[in-house]
């Protein structure tokens, strides 16, 4: 049988990510020290958001994440000195292509981090990820993303988890049992909230599965209680964290199946869930590329959300 072309883009990534490595950097790409900067985007341009925040903080800088959405509705004081990181792979007519437009404005310094050919209409300085993908569930356009946000950072240690991604692509415990009935619950500690979260969008649009995400935290200050007769739980943990005795305790109690993808490369993580994706499409027989395309209902929708859109 033919792959996807979600699958083939999966394992496109080794490549992606070896191109995106050796391209030569912008004269204007210095680490961005002593400034408050924001990263903005929406769906997988949010969890990378979160994610890189998360990382850039870790090196020393004052980074934190803001949803395209919340960025355009919500004030925030944003000037001269500051800087605006907007990722969207479309560059087109989005609320991450209005938040940007709106940081300019008011005189912060702006970089979009796109695709190669990309419209985004005003802005002066980008970063090209690489070519546009052909699926909307989006893989290598999200690892490229996270290499030159890396780069930029400008801590040789960050660049590691890229240097190991072919061996990566092949990591990682089997994947859990599921049919259509299954409640998928994924949880992450810390900066893996955004590997669950972002998980659990790759299953929702290519598979349909209904699936939620927590941090770990979140998951142990209430909703463990929901866990129990047909709940499946995905842990993406990092070695050594000790809040996760308490999750397995109760996940056993409860008698809920728990698999837990325990690493301290946050990317393999990443490259293991879009694999789960990929076999919960397999087992479910959905096909990865259509989000939900094939359905008239759905095409309706669809048109109908067209011309409602901003």
């Amino acid at each position: 049988m033919k792959a996807s072309r979600y699958e083939t883009n999966i394992f496109l990534q080794p490549a992606a990510v070896a191109a995106a490595l050796a391209a030569s950097a912008p004269a204007w790409m210095k680490r961005p020290k002593a400034r408050k900067i924001f990263l903005v985007g929406v769906g997988t341009n949010d969890n990378a958001a979160h994610m890189a925040a998360w990382l850039w903080s870790s090196a020393g800088l004052d980074a934190r994440a803001v949803h395209g959405h919340d960025f355009v509705t919500r004030p925030y004081r944003l000037g001269r000195g500051d800087l605006g990181v907007f990722l969207s792979h479309g560059g087109g007519r989005s609320y991450t292509v209005l938040a940007e437009a709106l940081a300019r404005k008011a005189g912060a310094e702006t970089v979009v981090v796109t695709a190669q050919g990309s419209p985004w209409p005003g802005a002066a300085r980008r970063l090209e990820t690489g070519p546009r993908e052909d699926t909307r569930a989006y893989t290598h356009s999200y690892t490229t993303t996270m290499v030159w946000l890396m780069r930029w950072a400008g801590t040789p240690s960050l660049l590691a988890p890229f240097k190991r991604v072919k061996r990566s692509l092949a990591w990682g415990p089997s994947f859990p049992t599921i049919n259509e009935r299954t409640d998928l619950v994924l949880i992450g500690d810390g900066l893996r909230e955004w590997v669950a979260r972002e998980a659990a969008l790759k299953v929702l649009e290519t598979s349909y599965l209904k699936v939620r995400a927590y941090g770990l935290e979140e998951f142990l200050h209430g909703p463990h209680v929901s866990v129990g007769r047909g709940s499946t739980v995905v842990g993406f943990s990092a070695p050594g964290a000790r809040r996760w005795d308490a999750a397995r305790s109760w996940l056993m109690g409860v008698g809920a199946p728990f698999t837990e993808v325990r690493s301290a490369d946050w990317l393999a993580q990443v490259l293991w869930s879009q694999r789960l994706a990929l076999a919960c499409c397999k087992r479910l027989g959905q096909n990865p590329d259509l989000l939900r395309g094939g359905s008239p209902r759905y095409a309706r929708a669809l048109a109908g959300q067209k011309t409602a859109a901003l």
